[in-house]
């Protein structure tokens, strides 16, 4: 029993000192498909450009039947050229995401990195933000508008969901429009999504004209580099670092059942605003793989995953699973929304029977 103290409180301090593990970086540089989700895209899998855009107070009076999100760019990486698919969730211990897209040289958005309330927009579509000049809620308040803080309108990456048409393992990029159209609303396929409280996909394609408006939380929020309004020469990156820790891990599980798939697919949207024939550069607008030749410096769609260099079941990335990783995971059973370092092996969030036998499967394993 000495011993095991002993082991369990030097490991304990190797683990507080080493920080995190030195992952492997493994780079797609090419998506099999990425499509701009819009209603009126001729050009279904074959358009060079895919721009990111609002419906909202562009003054049409059927705006409401079209999808808040009007413009998205939906975009897939078949993953299993690099990393081996089926070998269950949560065998990926996934230490970080990255999607980098590249914007066209026209550019004279502002940049905003600070996604908006919902009711920053022109929710009853009469031109006018606060057109009634007092603050949402209070006294006299008609229109449930508030004026936006600070000018622009953030680039935000959510999760796909599929159906009822599609399914992951179906759509692709040339499969027939599915959404809001000239006719009644309609939710998309695939659409863009985040988790509700109880975990399922919750559509936030049409979050400002719900029923009742809401804010999601983006995945992700576009960061633009070397860019500045109406000054860019050339195409430009805009990264987007995903938070796998939102809704208690579950984007992380997502990734993870993803890579288990072999394709990770994400939606890149924008409720920046637009008018139709509107100025050329006036909203985000990416290179597709087919847009490879418009400008020098274009680049498709990157996806970027780093993964723990630690073996299944090696919690304090040692390179042996052994007693301390079982006592890492023992006095930690049952904490919620701990790291991988507190035993979470499997990354939903909970350190739990699960990652328990992950240990006892691997155990003595590189020892």
């Amino acid at each position: 029993m000495t011993s095991l103290c002993k082991g369990w409180k030097s490991g304990l301090v190797a683990l507080l000192l080493s920080g995190s593990a030195i992952g492997q970086t493994v780079d797609f540089t090419t998506p099999t498909d990425d499509y701009w989700q819009y209603p009126f895209n001729g050009l279904p899998g074959t358009r060079p450009l895919a721009s990111c855009f609002s419906s909202l107070g562009t003054g049409i009076a059927s705006f409401d039947a079209f999808n808040d999100r009007d413009g998205i760019f939906v975009i897939a990486w078949d993953t299993s050229t690099l990393i081996d698919p089926n070998q269950g969730p949560g065998a990926y211990a996934i230490e970080s995401v990255t999607v980098t897209l590249t914007n066209e040289s026209i550019a004279s958005w502002p940049i905003d990195l600070t996604p908006d309330e919902w009711f920053t927009y022109d929710v009853n579509n009469d031109g006018l933000i606060n057109g009634d000049g007092i603050p949402r809620g209070q006294a006299g308040d008609t229109d449930g508008e508030s004026a936006d803080a600070d000018p622009g309108r953030a680039i935000e990456l959510f999760g796909s969901g599929f159906g009822p048409v599609y399914t992951i393992e179906t759509w692709d990029e040339l499969d027939v429009y599915v959404g809001g159209r000239n006719s009644a609303p309609a939710e998309r396929d695939p659409f863009p999504f985040v988790f509700d409280p109880n975990g399922a996909p919750l559509h936030v394609e049409d979050n400002v004209q719900a029923p009742v408006g809401f804010t999601p939380v983006p995945w992700a929020v576009g960061v633009p580099t070397g860019y500045e309004p109406n000054e860019a020469n050339a195409p430009f990156p805009v990264t987007f670092e995903i938070d796998l820790d939102l809704s208690g891990g579950l984007v992380r599980t997502y990734f993870q059942e993803q890579l288990d798939l072999g394709r990770v697919v994400v939606s890149v949207t924008s409720l920046a605003d637009t008018v139709q024939g509107g100025t050329v550069g006036g909203v985000p607008s990416f290179f597709t793989k087919e847009g490879l030749g418009l400008e020098t410096g274009a680049a498709a769609p990157r996806l970027t995953i780093v993964l723990s260099s630690a073996a299944p079941g090696d919690v304090n990335d040692s390179g042996c699973v052994d007693l301390t990783d079982l006592a890492i995971v023992l006095s930690n059973f049952g904490a919620t929304g701990v790291a991988r370092a507190d035993g979470d092996l499997t990354g939903d969030g909970i350190v739990d029977l699960s990652d328990l036998a992950q240990v006892l499967a691997n155990f003595g394993s590189g020892c």
